[in-house]
């Protein structure tokens, strides 16, 4: 691993088990990934499976069981929430990662009616390249968060670093059989280039998002952190919109 690798590593680590520390911030992280799980549920255009069914039933099947294990972690995030004696937040906007990363995507994997058979592939081909990345995110984020509930060291720690393992444990299968997907539906050249466009808008919406959250933290649970807390968090996402910004005048 990188040195960069391992300081970003063990910063996200650090603030993840601030977060876990207190049930107030803890039940707001919670809520961030569920709003994530629940985001399919509110959209026409997430696990198309009846595009899928004529000419792929394996991955029609395959879709509806990813869109099934969204809503289970969905309500294991509501009921871990609720254990704690918290209320889940209702996040909406640029609040939900899933809405970030569609803000900067320049594809679109929404299929229509009059779509031809090279066209409904090439979307699907899109919606799982979207997923693949997203999902990768997930799975470190998760993976961060179990960590620091098992670093604090509490019974309600524990119990959600077990519900949050569990969710862990799914994404990772979600990467691969997403991917295992696309490969099927698409030459090597069509493949490359999906990917690298939405890995591209994963990234740039990973410093989005996350530059939004480090400043809502300031504000929203000023008294749970200390100024030179708050200070490292606030020019953190300063150096992150500068990135993205960079990023957008170069791309």
């Amino acid at each position: 691993m990188s040195l960069s690798r391992s300081l970003e590593r063990a910063l996200k680590v650090r603030l993840h088990t601030q977060l876990a520390a207190d049930p107030r911030t803890h039940a707001w992280t919670l809520s961030l990934y569920r709003a994530g799980e629940h985001h399919p549920e509110t959209v026409h255009d997430y696990f198309p499976h009846e595009a899928a069914r004529p000419r792929w039933p394996w991955l029609a099947e395959q879709l509806k069981r990813h869109a099934g294990d969204e809503r289970r972690h969905a309500a294991l995030y509501t009921r871990a929430i609720r254990d704690m004696g918290e209320e889940p937040l209702e996040l909406d906007g640029l609040d939900v990662l899933n809405n970030t990363i569609r803000a900067q995507t320049r594809a679109t994997w929404a299929i229509r009616p009059e779509d031809g058979p090279d066209v409904v592939r090439i979307r699907i081909a899109h919606f799982l390249a979207h997923a693949h990345h997203l999902e990768h995110r997930v799975d470190r984020s998760v993976g961060f968060h179990v960590e620091a509930c098992e670093r604090v060291g509490s019974a309600r720690t524990h119990s959600i670093a077990e519900v949050a393992a569990r969710v862990q444990a799914d994404e990772v299968r979600h990467i691969s059989s997403t991917l295992e997907a696309l490969t099927e539906l698409t030459t090597h050249r069509e493949r490359t280039a999906i990917l690298e466009l939405h890995e591209s808008a994963e990234n740039a919406a990973d410093l989005a998002f996350s530059s939004r959250q480090l400043r809502h933290l300031g504000v929203a649970f000023r008294d749970r952190f200390g100024a030179p807390d708050r200070a490292f968090y606030r020019l953190t996402a300063v150096a992150m919109e500068l990135g993205l910004a960079l990023g957008a005048r170069m791309s």
